[in-house]
Parts: structure tokens; sequence; C-alpha cells
């Protein structure tokens, strides 16, 4: 008897994403990972600018037999607001992708100029810059602490194998009232 293999968070969420051509950056600790440290996850972290339509695309590209997608009223309304936020949920693993909007945020633009693209098995993804990803740990940080966010900023700037631009994140955390945040994560 042979097992199926476990689902794919990418496969499952990010590649009918990609696939449609809507603006994406991966975030988060796939983010991180992709600078630094592998660790488990059992959800993957999208930063996305999507207008109205976009938004409604992104719901037709998930099955309601398959997965749990918010209604389009939701989506519409997250989608326009700074920092709206949503996820997506597939039903048979329990696996989710959670949306942060960044509809009018010019540091988004900046990602999305500089994204990564990375050739993985089943196609390419689209990573955030590395300074985009530690603003957005720090911000979690700050919310709610998390070792998780402290080791993945710590082992980013550690393994990354490009230089992260240290002015651009302390200039946008400073921006954010974050500075000390990040300060805190980098002192032992």
């Amino acid at each position: 008897m042979s097992a199926e293999p476990p689902p794919d968070l990418l496969r499952l969420f990010v590649r009918p994403i990609h696939d449609a051509g809507l603006p994406y950056l991966a975030v988060g600790s796939v983010g991180s990972t992709f600078y630094g440290e592998p660790r488990l996850t059992l959800d993957v972290d999208l930063a996305v600018a999507l207008s109205s339509a976009q938004a409604i695309r992104l719901a037709t590209l998930f099955s309601a037999n398959d997965f749990y997608v918010p209604p389009l009223e939701t989506l519409t309304e997250e989608a326009g607001r700074p920092r709206g936020h949503w996820n997506l949920i597939h039903h048979g693993s329990g696996l989710k992708a959670d949306f942060y909007a960044c509809p009018e945020d010019p540091f988004f633009r900046w990602a999305w100029e500089n994204r990564r693209t990375a050739r993985l098995e089943h196609g390419d993804i689209h990573y955030a810059p590395a300074e985009f990803i530690v603003v957005g740990k720090v911000g979690w940080f700050a919310e709610g602490g998390g070792d998780k966010h402290v080791r993945d900023i710590r082992r980013m700037l550690e393994l990354a194998a490009e230089p992260i631009d240290q002015r651009r994140i302390e200039a946008e955390l400073s921006r954010r009232g974050l500075l000390a945040a990040y300060r805190q994560i980098l002192s032992p």
C-alpha cells in the first residue's frame, strides 16, 4: 500500500495564485526559510496588493469543496483595507494561507519591484526581499512576542546569501515606530 505524499503549502496555495498572475510575495516563515534556516510551518503567509477584481479572481481559484474561502464581500473589503487580513484553509489537510493586504503601502511596492523569484519543483514562486520579511517579523514580534520571530530574523541576518540592507530595515522600522523592538531582537 503506497501512502500519498502530504500536501504541499506552495503547491496548494501559491501555485494557483502565481499561475493566475496575481501580485503576491511569500513572507513569514516560508519567506524567512528562503533566506535563513528551514523550519516546520503549517501555513504560508502572503503579502498582496489586490484590486477588488483581483480579490474576486482569487476566490475563483480555490474550490469550495476543497477550501474554506471567505465570502466575496469579506475578500474585497479586506483587500482594500490597510492591514487587511484573511485566510484560506485546505479542508483535507488543515493547512492554510494567510493573506496580508498592502494596497497602498510604498514598502510593498518597493518589495514587489525587488522581489526574488525562485524556481521550485512545481514552478516559480515570488519571495519578498529579506528586508521586507524582517520588517514584517519585527511587527509580529512587537504585537505578540514569539521566539520564532527572533530566531527567524537572527538566522536570516546570519545566513542570507546576499547582504541585507540594514539602513532600509531601520528606516522602515523607524517609520512604523518599531525600531526599539528590532534593537531588542538584535541584543544578546
